[in-house]
């Protein structure tokens, strides 16, 4: 992570991204409640000088990244085929055609959200269930029929269009564990900047027994 950040992190185990959600949530509740006596906050976007009255009270709204899209962009993503989704992100996006097209869909779909979607949340939102090509550390998703499309068990919070929190169900499966890796690393390979590199400690530590997690990533200084 870039040393210009403060970042929290935390893990636990026995627990898992809903366990994760709940802990988010509540966090923020009583960090309002404690230092302003009240979970509804009058807040300005330092970007866009936008101001909104947010409420922090939990529990938060919660959604999958494809109900998401399909709520705030009318966009049903299982229904486009992987060419018409290309020109989708083309043409919301600032991204490259020929990066684009170095995607493999859940990327993709990933990229439709975050410039179709993110915009829209100002209000407290937890956005789970991502495409599994988004990160190589994480769970697959607990549902058969959602671990057979490739979604996994992370979530993003999201205030005023930010992203506040990542979260995961920890992936301590070594076998699946370095499939990942070695997916990303191929990647690296040809130029994505975002692809993880191949941590073979890392491997080799889950070797060892890791017990079920959660884990989660928060940005203080947006915070």
């Amino acid at each position: 992570h870039n040393p210009e950040f403060t970042l929290l992190e935390a893990y636990a185990a026995h627990w898992d991204y809903n366990d994760m959600m709940r802990t988010m949530e509540n966090l923020v509740e009583k960090l309002a409640l404690e230092l302003h006596g009240t979970t509804l906050l009058k807040v300005t976007d330092p970007e866009s000088g936008k101001e909104a009255e947010i409420d922090v009270k939990a529990p938060w709204k919660r959604m999958t990244m494809k109900e998401s899209i399909n709520t705030y962009a009318n966009i049903d993503v299982d229904a486009l085929s992987d060419e018409e989704l290309y020109k989708l992100v083309l043409e919301c996006s600032h991204l490259e055609a020929k990066k684009i097209k170095t995607f493999p869909r859940g990327l993709m779909i990933n990229a439709l959200f975050e410039h179709k979607v993110e915009p829209h949340l100002i209000q407290p939102h937890h956005i789970t269930d991502f495409p599994i090509e988004t990160t190589p550390l994480c769970k697959p998703h607990r549902d058969p029929a959602e671990r057979e499309k490739g979604i996994v068990e992370r979530f993003e919070s999201f205030i005023m269009g930010g992203e506040f929190s990542n979260a995961y169900t920890e992936l301590n499966d070594p076998v699946i564990q370095y499939q990942l890796l070695a997916e990303q690393a191929a990647r690296k390979a040809i130029g994505d900047e975002e692809a993880n590199p191949f941590d073979h400690e890392f491997v080799e530590a889950i070797c060892q027994g890791m017990p079920p997690t959660g884990g989660i990533g928060i940005g203080i200084d947006r915070l």
